[in-house]
């Protein structure tokens, strides 16, 4: 791919720096100083949904790979946890602080429905943060990953996504991989439930060969679920009912944003099936990449999805991008939004299928690329609206 776009980044002293992975806690800080003072979250919507993309838009890509031994020297960098780590801990004081704020103070619902939807894509992140460290082994990785996951209600994705989506990913046997010409509101129902299911199974079938029965304290699922019954129970407990309200719009909107990201990225990739129920080994063709930069650091590189699958305990900061795995049209930020307007995202999509399979190398055409640019446009009207009402409210 050739990287044409405005050069103002060291690639080299960047692949090496953590600064830039601090945009999340950066976002966290920022929305409460604009909620505080201004009750406003618009203005933080619209440098995540209009301004990051444009300026992805102009920024070189992030291309740079680390070779073998900076790999080695990047995995014992203890700053590129600290990113993660500061992400949880803000995700859990914000929910709480946002919670009691909307309790507190009298909020027009243009800037309520704003202050949700913002906390709700920050745990959303958060989610991709749970991601990155349950695919760990240590200890403090697995719990806090936990930890975030319970604040979303969500505990069961670290079973599926390790032991059933790394395994049938771009397969029937996947429901979290999407279909060419499947609408993101089929989808959601298949995946939601899917993954759940597929969990349980899992561990049920797990506990059930090492102690004779699925029903038994070891059976993680069994807690996970009781969780999901328990946890908005607390909330209820301590803000009442509007603040378990608040909590579970927060959380519903984080699982839509969460199930987004995978719809895009394995939409209408698949692997050959070399014999019946037996499919050819995941590698890079497998997933969509994105080497859009701001974004790329907004999500942890996120966004260099086809390395981490085929090498899933490589950390965030090793990932690799590769020509020869397929190329999204544009960042996360923007494909997400794209997912919820089907009529243009099959046109995009399907032509960016097409000429990935024709070529087998990473081909946006230019017409792709004018639809994705007035769609950018189309959503930095739509959030520059927002934001200027939400001010003049």
């Amino acid at each position: 791919m050739i990287n044409s776009k405005i050069k103002i980044f060291n690639d080299d002293s960047l692949l090496f720096s953590s600064y830039q992975y601090y945009t999340i806690p950066f976002l966290y800080t920022m929305a409460m100083i604009l909620i505080s003072y201004f009750e406003n979250a618009w203005i933080a919507i619209w440098i995540v949904y209009t301004l990051i993309p444009f300026l992805d838009e102009f920024f070189s890509l992030d291309l740079r790979n680390p070779t073998k031994d900076e790999q080695m020297k990047l995995e014992q960098e203890m700053k590129f946890k600290l990113p993660l780590y500061s992400s949880v801990i803000f995700d859990w004081i914000s929910l709480v602080w946002m919670i009691n704020f909307l309790l507190n103070n009298e909020i027009q619902i243009l800037n309520k429905l704003g202050i949700i939807f913002l906390c709700g894509n920050l745990a959303a992140s958060n989610i991709n943060i749970a991601h990155e460290l349950f695919h760990k082994d240590n200890f403090l990785d697995k719990f806090l990953g936990t930890l975030t996951l319970a604040r979303n209600l969500y505990i069961h994705f670290a079973i599926e996504h390790i032991h059933g989506h790394h395994r049938h990913v771009a397969t029937p046997k996947d429901p979290a991989s999407s279909l060419k010409g499947q609408k993101i509101w089929n989808f959601l129902p298949q995946t939601i439930k899917g993954s759940y299911l597929s969990a349980w199974n899992y561990e049920a079938d797990l506990v059930s060969k090492k102690y004779g029965s699925v029903i038994r304290i070891q059976n993680r699922m069994i807690w996970y679920t009781f969780s999901y019954f328990i946890i908005p129970c607390i909330f209820y407990y301590y803000f009442g009912i509007m603040g378990c309200v608040y909590f579970l719009g927060t959380v519903i909107n984080s699982v839509v944003y969460l199930e987004t990201i995978n719809y895009i990225e394995h939409y209408g990739l698949s692997r050959k099936e070399i014999e019946p129920g037996k499919y050819e080994k995941v590698d890079i063709r497998h997933s969509w990449n994105a080497p859009h930069r701001l974004s790329n650091y907004l999500l942890f590189k996120l966004q260099r999805h086809s390395d981490h699958h085929e090498n899933p305990y490589k950390s965030y900061q090793t990932l690799c991008s590769y020509e020869e795995s397929p190329q999204l049209p544009h960042g996360y930020t923007v494909c997400i939004l794209l997912a919820w307007v089907p009529k243009l995202w099959f046109e995009i999509m399907d032509l960016q299928l097409k000429n990935w399979e024709h070529h087998k190398k990473n081909v946006t055409s230019q017409q792709v690329h004018e639809k994705m640019l007035n769609f950018i446009f189309k959503i930095g009207i739509i959030t520059t609206m927002l934001a200027t009402a939400s001010i003049a409210l």
